[in-house]
């Protein structure tokens, strides 16, 4: 750890140690951890309330959110609270309007618990807002879970879902939405427009997969018999829930109002 990570680890360790609290608070227990993949698309996530829940992303824009069990979010983008921000796909500096719509959405789930990156530290507080830091050791071979100190698994959304979970104390996970942990991989978001493309390849971060499923139960969910696990094992989403996916387009899972706010951002969603 460098000079400067260090004294941000000394001025901001009270923050940091705060989530001691959710140390182990659910040892032993089972969870969903939902990512944004296109196959929610064919999911009724009002079948997923059966366990706690950890989201990402646009999910509270889906419009069976509130009908999950969902006790903690990861929006762990640095700098992506604040006013103005650096667009990533225009490389300008802009009105936020990606941040204003999260916090927006946050808001009316006071209930959850939402962990954020230490760097949105002056841009977003409240009682249920939590700040980690990687302090520079992010590394996709290191499986760390230390969310009171360095929290090493930043390496994403997913990896942070993961990090968090592990943190909690869960010890049986299933994936759902993370559509590159099963082959082939199927693209793109569940509040862009389809059709969905698949393609080809190994498993996003799998060498930290293959760690972390030595250490808990750890499986991803599929459409259907067309997909399998790649280096985590798998399980069809009817195998899971006794029903049949079907498919919905991104216009009747997201109102309307939202689709528009996202069509907005100049994030190259494909919305329309």
């Amino acid at each position: 750890m460098n000079l400067i990570n260090k004294i941000l680890l000394n001025l901001f360790s009270t923050s940091i140690k705060k989530n001691t609290k959710f140390k182990d608070v659910h040892k032993g227990e089972s969870c969903y951890i939902f990512g944004n993949g296109s196959s929610l698309k064919y999911y009724d996530l009002k079948l997923f309330n059966d366990k706690a829940s950890i989201g990402c992303g646009a999910l509270f824009a889906h419009k069976d959110f509130k009908d999950l069990n969902l006790k903690y979010y990861y929006v762990a983008h640095p700098l992506f609270f604040y006013k103005f921000w650096k667009n990533p796909y225009s490389k300008r500096y802009e009105k936020n309007k990606v941040g204003e719509f999260y916090r927006k959405k946050m808001t009316l789930f006071p209930e959850t618990q939402y962990f954020t990156s230490l760097s949105n530290y002056f841009g977003i507080r409240g009682d249920n807002i939590n700040y980690v830091y990687h302090f520079g050791q992010v590394d996709e071979l290191i499986v760390g879970s230390q969310m009171d100190e360095v929290f090493s698994m930043m390496e994403g959304s997913m990896m942070g879902m993961i990090g968090v979970a592990l943190y909690l104390g869960y010890t049986d996970i299933t994936l759902v939405g993370c559509d590159y942990t099963f082959s082939p991989k199927m693209h793109g978001h569940f509040y862009e427009r389809g059709p969905e493309k698949s393609s080809q390849g190994s498993a996003f971060l799998g060498k930290t997969l293959n760690l972390i499923k030595d250490k808990v139960t750890l499986r991803t969910i599929t459409p259907n018999e067309e997909f399998g696990g790649n280096v985590l094992p798998s399980i069809t989403y009817k195998e899971l829930v006794g029903d049949d996916p079907v498919y919905k387009g991104n216009n009747k899972i997201l109102s309307e109002e939202d689709l528009k706010e996202l069509d907005s951002m100049g994030m190259e969603y494909k919305i329309y």
